[in-house]
C-alpha cells in the first residue's frame, strides 16, 4: 500500500485510542496498589524526613500533634484485610495514613510542637527563636526556620506566613520525587498489562494499516469515545470489544502441545516450516524479527501506557476535534 496521510492519521488515532484504554486499564492497577501499599502516606513520610524532619523526634511529634491526627484517612478494605495477615504489615511501604498535611495547618503545628504552653499565651519570635536553636543541628528545618527567624522582624504572623510559604515550596520536591518513584511503578505496570494482555502497538498499527475496514471503523469509535469522559472500569471490556490482534491464543499439536499462536509473524507448521519429527512439543520456527517487533510494540505500549490516560484523552479530543 503506498502512504497515504489520511490512512497514517487514522493509524495514529486508532493507536491513540488503544494507548487511552491501556492507560485507563494501567490506572485503576495503579490505584488499587497504590492505597493498598499506602503508597502516597509514604511518599508524604520519607518527603517530610528528608526535607524537614529527619529521622527525630521531631518528625514522630509532628505525626502525634493533635492538628495533624484530624487529617489521617482510614485505611481501605483491602489495606485494613493484609494488616490482618501476620507477616504482611511488613510489607506495607507505611504505617501513616496521612496523605497530605495544609501549610497553615503545618505552621500551627510546628509553633504548637516548638513551644507547647508560651509564658503569656501568644508565640513570640523570641521564643520561636530559641526552641529553634535548641533544634539538633542535623534537622534540615533547623536552617530554614533560623533565616526566616532573622527575618521576620519580630512579627510573629511574618513568620508564620513564611514557614508556609517555605512549607509549601518543600512539598512541592516531595511531590516530585514521589512523582518520580511513581513513574517507574506506572512504567512497571504498563510494561506487565501490555504482555498479560498481548497489546503490540507494532502489531496493532501493523493490522490498521493494512486493514481499511478496521481502521475506519477504529476511527470512528475512537471519535465518538472521545465525546464522553473515560471510564476506568469499562476500559477493558471496550479494549476486549475492538476487533485487535489484542490477547493470547493458542495452537493445540500433537501430544497435547499448546503454542502461542499471536506473533506479529505467524507461521503455522506445513511444508515449509514442518515440527521436528524428534520432538513433536518443539515450537514452529519463528523469525528472529519476529520476537523483536513482539518485544518492542510492548515496550512502546508500556510507554504510552505509563504517560497516564489524561494526557492521551486530551490528545484524542484534539485530533478528532471534540
Amino acid at each position: 500500500m503506498s502512504f497515504s496521510f489520511s490512512t497514517a492519521f487514522d493509524v495514529v488515532i486508532g493507536l491513540f485510542f488503544v494507548f487511552l484504554l491501556t492507560s485507563l486499564i494501567c490506572s485503576q492497577i495503579n490505584d488499587k496498589i497504590t492505597a493498598a501499599l499506602k503508597m502516597r502516606a509514604k511518599g508524604l513520610e520519607e518527603g517530610l524526613e528528608k526535607f524537614i524532619t529527619g529521622d527525630s523526634q521531631l518528625k514522630a511529634d509532628l505525626y502525634a500533634n493533635p492538628l495533624i491526627k484530624t487529617l489521617e484517612r482510614e485505611d481501605g478494605w483491602v489495606t485494613q484485610w493484609l494488616n490482618k495477615i501476620p507477616g504482611v504489615q511488613r510489607l506495607l511501604r507505611s504505617d501513616q495514613k496521612l496523605l497530605g498535611i495544609p501549610k497553615d495547618t503545618f505552621a500551627l503545628a510546628l509553633f504548637n510542637i516548638l513551644i507547647p504552653n508560651p509564658a503569656s499565651g501568644l508565640t513570640t519570635v523570641g521564643q520561636l527563636q530559641n526552641a529553634v536553636n535548641g533544634l539538633p543541628n542535623d534537622l534540615p528545618i533547623k536552617a530554614p526556620l533560623l533565616s526566616i527567624v532573622a527575618t521576620a522582624n519580630n512579627d510573629i504572623n511574618a513568620a508564620r506566613q513564611n514557614i508556609e510559604t517555605w512549607f509549601d515550596v518543600t512539598m512541592k520536591k516531595t511531590t516530585e520525587l514521589y512523582q518520580a518513584h511513581m513513574w517507574r511503578m506506572a512504567l512497571a505496570i504498563a510494561f506487565a498489562v501490555a504482555v498479560i494482555l498481548n497489546v503490540d502497538t507494532v502489531s496493532v498499527g501493523y493490522s490498521l494499516w493494512n486493514d481499511p475496514a478496521l481502521r475506519s471503523a477504529l476511527s470512528a469509535e475512537a471519535a465518538s469515545y472521545a465525546q464522553n469522559t473515560p471510564q476506568k472500569e469499562a476500559a477493558l471490556d471496550k479494549l476486549n470489544s475492538l476487533s485487535l490482534p489484542i490477547g493470547w491464543s493458542a495452537v493445540l499439536r500433537p501430544n497435547a502441545c499448546l503454542f502461542p499462536n499471536d506473533w506479529f509473524a505467524k507461521p503455522l507448521p506445513g511444508a515449509e516450516n514442518p515440527v521436528p519429527q524428534n520432538n513433536p512439543c518443539a515450537p514452529p520456527a519463528v523469525p528472529a524479527r519476529a520476537y523483536l517487533f513482539k518485544v518492542t510494540g510492548w515496550l512502546l505500549t508500556a510507554l504510552a501506557g505509563a504517560q497516564g490516560a489524561p494526557f492521551w484523552f486530551d490528545l484524542l479530543r484534539k485530533l478528532t476535534g471534540k
